[in-house]
């Protein structure tokens, strides 16, 4: 998209609330950029008819509504959905069109289990670490019926161990770690594991998991630098707002109240 885009529209006094990244979208130039944005996440949670009422109702852009009236009652692809939407204020050019047509079917055409974790990954990016979890959690869940790769598997449980060391759930986020090693057997993997025991347990807990996974010497000391050589992080300076911030986030998160 070029430079900014101005709302020429009518703007809603009621937005259109899109519940998995906790959104209101209050005009058309908004709804065309988080679709044009976020892909992975446009199923029918937000292709539905509560959007076109909205359209409807609050935009007042009632030929549009029209237009996608039908798809709720159907199956339809989530281009039939946005692409009327974009064009209704020729948001894109004629070259950015092209580039989210093609990004689309591409995504269409992946296999069941990496669209979904596509989903979780978008949803990670946008700090919704629950949401996340519950998705790739899903995904495992169907790991017979989609037959998963080995890969993906490994890639699912890594991200969702990312996902609960943000919401601070080191239990949880170890196992996912262990698990992705166990599978992928990669440096990588080996690294993020020993380092997630390390923050959980401490310096002796590495150690032993090091012996249990028989991690070569020369291994061994590149962890010893990756772990013990890493720059302690500056503290804030108002540090009891940063304090704040971040229990807001775990709370938004979690649903615990404060």
């Amino acid at each position: 998209m070029s430079g900014y885009i101005l709302c020429q529209t009518k703007k809603a006094e009621n937005p259109y609330f899109i519940e998995n990244i906790g959104l209101n979208i209050y005009s058309i130039e908004e709804l065309c950029y988080y679709f044009s944005t976020d892909l992975p996440l446009l199923d029918h949670t937000i292709l539905n008819r509560q959007l076109v009422q909205w359209l409807w109702q609050e935009l007042n852009l009632k030929t549009l509504a029209q237009k996608l009236a039908p798809l709720p009652d159907r199956e339809f692809s989530a281009g039939e959905f946005i692409f009327p939407v974009l064009k209704e204020i020729n948001y894109l050019n004629q070259q950015e069109f092209r580039r989210l047509e093609e990004a689309l079917k591409k995504l269409e055409q992946e296999p069941a289990p990496v669209r979904a974790k596509r989903k979780g990954d978008a949803l990670m990016a946008h700090k919704k670490y629950t949401k996340a979890i519950k998705a790739y959690e899903e995904i495992l869940r169907k790991d017979e019926k989609d037959r998963m790769g080995i890969q993906l598997a490994g890639n699912i449980y890594h991200n969702m161990g990312c996902a609960y060391a943000r919401l601070f759930q080191m239990d949880e986020a170890c196992a996912c770690f262990r698990k992705a090693y166990e599978i992928l057997h990669t440096k990588d993997a080996l690294m993020t594991c020993l380092y997630g025991v390390y923050l959980k347990d401490g310096e002796e807990a590495y150690a032993r998991l090091a012996e249990e996974f028989r991690v070569d010497a020369g291994t061994r000391q590149e962890a010893d630098r990756r772990i013990f050589g890493i720059v302690p992080m500056e503290l804030p300076e108002n540090l009891d707002k940063a304090l704040a911030d971040w229990t807001g986030e775990y709370h938004r998160n979690t649903g615990v109240g404060a």
